[in-house]
């Protein structure tokens, strides 16, 4: 294998990178991490895309009720997304420690999750979509555009 074969196996393929990240968020919105795991299993280097690979990853395990296989890809997640943007990755790995019975750590990983000063008591956290998947094909970006 050349030097110019190697360079090019090992640069990473963005808008495939994306796609396969969008697939995956896809696929847990639809309750399905099995699928969403593959998707991020075919990844081989999500580059700058890492953050988000690890939360859906440590979202997959969770949404399998494997918490503890769930904590390190969250935690990686929270740690490689800056503060606020870490919340969501912070709200799942305290469920994780909580379902695997690590109270102390869940307890301290909520507190952590910086929630607005003017939110109400006992309001929800509604959690949006990374990757917005337009719903008519006519709203679609064709592969070929990419």
């Amino acid at each position: 294998m050349t030097t110019e074969e190697v360079t090019t196996e090992s640069m990473i393929n963005p808008q495939s990178v994306v796609r396969r990240l969008a697939a995956a968020e896809g696929y847990l919105e639809l309750g399905m991490p099995g699928y969403a795991l593959a998707e991020l299993n075919s990844v081989v280097d999500a580059g700058p895309f890492a953050p988000i690979a690890e939360l859906f990853r440590g979202e997959a395990l969770q949404a399998q009720e494997k918490y503890a296989d769930a904590i390190e890809p969250l935690n990686r997640a929270a740690r490689m997304f800056p503060a606020p943007f870490n919340q969501r990755a912070l709200l799942a790995l305290s469920n994780c420690y909580r379902q695997d019975g690590q109270i102390q750590l869940a307890d301290e990983t909520a507190a952590a999750v910086e929630m607005p000063d003017d939110l109400p008591q006992g309001a929800k956290v509604i959690i949006a979509p990374i990757f917005h998947i337009a719903k008519s094909a006519g709203k679609r970006i064709s592969d070929d555009h990419n």
